[in-house]
């Protein structure tokens, strides 16, 4: 697993303009170039969010070496500071992403409709159905094609959490040496937590194979739906963030739908 370090320096243009150097070095074992093409998108999509809003300070570059360049206009070295603060929390979250993504994300087993207005094949797409209660949704997944889970949907989650129980019961067992992630729950808390992995998960014809989640006690948030409502798990943005998901709440359905275009 690469491990991310981070410098941070500054030099001094003719042109007046002070150019800033932010870097995150890949460091570890080798990597796969498509692992290493994730990876790069990775901290491209990192460094882009936490240059939002800060107009003195521009995304340059990404080497392949994984090292991201920006250039600061004078007086932007606080944007500097904040910039460097939020990427290092920021591209840690990410690459842990990139960790737990697995395989493509897809729609089995359904049909391509050809559009006839424009002759092409229509976007798939997978609808299951939401049960709410206490303002929350909860949705059915299936994990390694044999167990059916009660998931709360936490589009304020970065990651797919399981229960410990649900662990249990899917003879998930842990490596002597874990990779770790830091995972947001929907409440702003932050845990570090151990990756484990499934074969699948899928809801509705909507899957990703090789799934990274993180076991966790979810008594405190079983206890928020009530007491006759079990909560198996949060199905989180690393999973829903592959697809266009839509909430109907009046129809009580939850749309995944996935473009055809090339697997991410």
């Amino acid at each position: 697993m690469n491990r991310p370090v981070f410098h941070i320096g500054a030099r001094a243009s003719r042109t007046g303009l002070a150019a800033g150097l932010v870097v995150l070095a890949l460091e570890g074992c080798s990597t796969a170039t498509s692992d290493l093409d994730a990876q790069r998108a990775a901290l491209w999509a990192a460094a882009s969010e936490c240059a939002r809003g800060k107009p003195a300070l521009r995304v340059d570059r990404i080497d392949d070496d994984g090292r991201v360049h920006v250039t600061l206009a004078p007086g932007g070295q606080q944007s500097a500071l904040a910039f460097s603060a939020c990427y290092k929390q920021t591209a840690q979250e990410k690459l842990a992403m990139v960790g737990r993504a697995g395989g493509p994300a897809r729609i089995v087993e359904s049909r391509s409709t050809i559009e006839p207005a424009v002759g092409r094949p229509a976007s798939r797409a997978t609808s299951v159905t939401l049960r709410t209660v206490n303002s929350k949704f909860l949705v059915p997944v299936v994990l390694n094609d044999t167990v059916t889970a009660t998931f709360l949907l936490d589009t304020g989650a970065n990651a797919t959490v399981i229960s410990l129980n649900l662990a249990r019961a899917l003879n998930l067992e842990r490596a002597p040496v874990e990779p770790k992630a830091t995972v947001r729950m929907a409440s702003g808390q932050e845990v570090v937590v151990s990756v484990l992995r499934v074969k699948s998960i899928a809801v509705g014809l909507a899957r990703i194979d090789d799934f990274g989640v993180v076991a966790y006690d979810l008594a405190g948030v079983a206890s928020s739906a009530g007491p006759a409502v079990t909560i198996d798990g949060l199905l989180g943005t690393d999973f829903l963030g592959r697809f266009t998901m839509t909430v109907d709440p009046s129809a009580g359905t939850l749309t995944l739908q996935l473009d055809d275009r090339p697997a991410k």
